[in-house]
């Protein structure tokens, strides 16, 4: 997740936006606001401009974009109001055969991004799109949620004197959430943002819990207790990483990595816990809600689980081709000789999977390192950037290609899990989270295979 330009997160030292498309949230309702016929022309321009300097497929950028400025200026150049406007830019983006083309209002920017700076407190608990309902997928031990008796499975049924159903209306007038893992995204952004506030005030949160009781919870709006990076001209972020050791079914034991964001702030960590982990039977790398990051920083987490120099794909911009290189890692974190983990990895994705998290996932599934459950990424994997239009609104355009190392995309198609394991409301009241259940099952397998040997 999370909400505009906290989703971003730099890949080189070029930007990946997984949730841009937030901003489309807003109704398109409001009064029509005037622009002068030379701002209109000025901003179409810039628009224009930026996707030609960048677009890394010329044949693309000489052909179908260089017509739409022909055909569309004109209309842009008489518009005389901003929203006339943003359709044409619209129209011009739609000509591109790509996602990850998108134009966020500057008004609906700004107050998101206030939103971000004053509402860091949360309730300590997560909510996802389950069978059309708001249900709780986690709780953080010790957090307010948990404090209040909220568990697992419980359905949202109001924050504030917002109900779901505002909610899920919302992000019904987003276009394109009639496709199913567009719609998990938003209305788990749409959750999300409301479930947060100042710290020290709190949240009347109304539930139907898990005997379908309507009951009602004030909960406490806490600072996260995570770290926080500041990465570039991004807000400061939120960075939160869970480790712990888990019991397989039939002995032995596995080691889950569970994080946010790809940034910095989080590599001590994650190296860390490979070293405690080193001597288990698995590796469970959870990236459900993880948007992504700092690109340059999943080949060498990977290092720690590939014994030869790979790749975990290629990205190709207008004048620059990178491979993201996966290096083994030879030393630990004390510089003591180790070898790459050898054992079975599994990796935890959803829809909320998206940017670095897609191609670290994808990549050593297309490797044949990983075996991947739950269910399939958000579709946004490449690499783009935000950029300020001269009237205020905020273009969003991929800069550069991405493809796995056999030559895969996963922008649009995401990736597909090797076993599907969707959450479900009842499994959730049960205790069992499904897929984390399914990787462990693996993993004992696999365990069971090597000893059979």
């Amino acid at each position: 997740m999370t909400k505009p330009y906290r989703s971003l997160a730099a890949a080189a030292a070029v930007l990946a936006l997984s949730a841009a498309p937030l901003a489309a949230q807003a109704p398109h309702r409001a009064a029509a606001t005037p622009i002068t016929p030379a701002l209109a022309a000025e901003t179409f321009d810039s628009a224009w401009a930026s996707i030609d300097r960048t677009l890394w497929d010329t044949a693309v950028a000489n052909g179908p974009w260089r017509q739409a400025r022909a055909d569309l200026r004109p209309r842009a150049a008489s518009a005389t109001t901003v929203q006339a406007l943003r359709r044409v830019i619209d129209e011009a983006l739609h000509r591109l055969p790509y996602s990850h083309f998108d134009l966020i209002p500057g008004d609906v920017q700004q107050s998101l991004s206030a939103d971000d700076a004053d509402r860091p407190g949360d309730t300590g608990m997560e909510v996802r799109l389950v069978g059309g309902e708001l249900v709780v997928t986690r709780v953080e031990p010790g957090g307010s949620a948990a404090l209040a008796g909220v568990g697992p499975g419980w359905i949202v049924q109001a924050v504030g004197t917002r109900t779901a159903r505002q909610m899920l209306a919302v992000v019904d007038r987003v276009p394109g959430t009639n496709e199913p893992r567009k719609r998990q995204l938003y209305a788990w952004i749409t959750a999300s943002s409301a479930l947060r506030g100042a710290p020290g005030g709190t949240l009347r949160v109304r539930f139907r819990d898990g005997a379908d009781r309507v009951v009602s919870k004030t909960l406490a709006l806490r600072a996260p207790a995570a770290m926080s990076e500041k990465f570039g001209n991004l807000p400061r972020l939120d960075v939160r990483l869970d480790t712990r050791r888990v019991a397989l079914p039939g002995g032995g034991s596995a080691g889950v990595i569970r994080f946010n964001y790809w940034m910095p702030v989080v590599v001590a960590g994650l190296n860390a816990a490979v070293d405690s982990f080193r001597a288990l039977d698995g590796f469970v790398i959870d990236l459900r809600g993880n948007l992504g990051g700092a690109g340059f920083l999943a080949p060498g987490f990977a290092g720690h689980f590939v014994d030869r120099p790979d790749t975990l794909g290629v990205m190709r911009m207008r004048t620059a081709t990178l491979n993201f290189v996966i290096n083994p890692r030879r030393v630990d974190t004390r510089a003591r000789p180790v070898r790459p983990y050898a054992g079975p990895v599994a990796v935890l994705t959803d829809a909320m999977t998206g940017s670095t998290s897609e191609f670290f996932a994808g990549g050593l599934k297309q490797l044949g390192r990983v075996r991947v459950f739950g269910e399939p990424t958000a579709g946004q994997a490449l690499p783009a950037w935000a950029q300020k239009l001269p009237n205020g609104d905020v273009l969003m355009h991929a800069v550069a290609d991405f493809t796995g190392p056999r030559g895969l995309r996963f922008e649009g198609e995401g990736v597909t899990p090797d076993v599907a394991a969707p959450p479900t409301r009842a499994a959730l009241l049960g205790g069992h989270d499904l897929a984390l259940e399914a990787a462990l099952a693996w993993i004992a397998r696999e365990r069971s295979r090597a000893g059979a040997r």
